[in-house]
């Protein structure tokens, strides 16, 4: 089965990558998400009470979307996969914290699982489509592409945003594409490899 690919976006490095071209880098005082968030104009109050991994993921997926014409889907004809290798670790790690202060903190309890930030995207997005967070050991083009080609031969979904999202202290490391069953530019494994590696 052909896949195709819409459009991609990668956050890596202090820069934002969109379709291969630079979009903005870090360039002021404000912590690296955030001046992103400024530059793309969001108004989206929540976004700042988010944990470091979904402020990723849903910047992603906004940037992604945006160039991805998504609005020719019904809402329940779009899922949504992401992936990473460490799942939650950093936000596990203060809410841990915060329990050896003797005050657990509900902001943070709420993130100590991955698949909020696809809850967050659905809800921002009204989708109601397939949705999964995978945890592997590196980017697996193999896996996504996969599962994107189980939902399409399902009818289950007619594009699916797919994302890698990891989050070490200031790293981030975030790959979006949004993948479609029918197109111009088809999409393979080693493909979407070469454009996560930046090839």
């Amino acid at each position: 089965m052909s896949l195709f690919l819409k459009t991609y976006c990668q956050i890596k490095e202090g820069e934002v990558h969109i379709n291969g071209e630079l979009f903005c880098q870090h360039m002021d005082e404000d912590p690296f998400l955030r001046s992103i968030y400024k530059h793309i104009g969001l108004t989206y109050p929540k976004f700042f009470k988010m944990d470091a991994l979904s402020q990723l993921g849903f910047l992603g997926a906004e940037m992604t979307i945006m160039r991805s014409e998504m609005e020719q889907y019904a809402d329940d004809e779009v899922a949504v996969i992401y992936s990473n290798r460490s799942s939650s670790l950093q936000t596990d790690q203060q809410y841990y914290q915060s329990l050896k202060s003797g005050i657990a903190s509900p902001s943070l309890f709420v993130y100590t699982l991955p698949n909020i930030v696809v809850g967050e995207i659905c809800i921002r997005h009204k989708l109601f489509g397939e949705n999964n967070f995978l945890i592997t050991e590196r980017f697996d083009a193999k896996q996504l592409i996969d599962q994107c080609e189980a939902l399409f031969q399902d009818e289950a979904a007619k594009a699916v945003l797919i994302a890698w999202t990891e989050v070490n202290g200031e790293e981030h490391d975030g790959f979006f594409a949004f993948v479609t069953a029918s197109g111009m530019n088809e999409v393979t494994p080693e493909s979407l490899t070469d454009l996560y590696l930046g090839r």
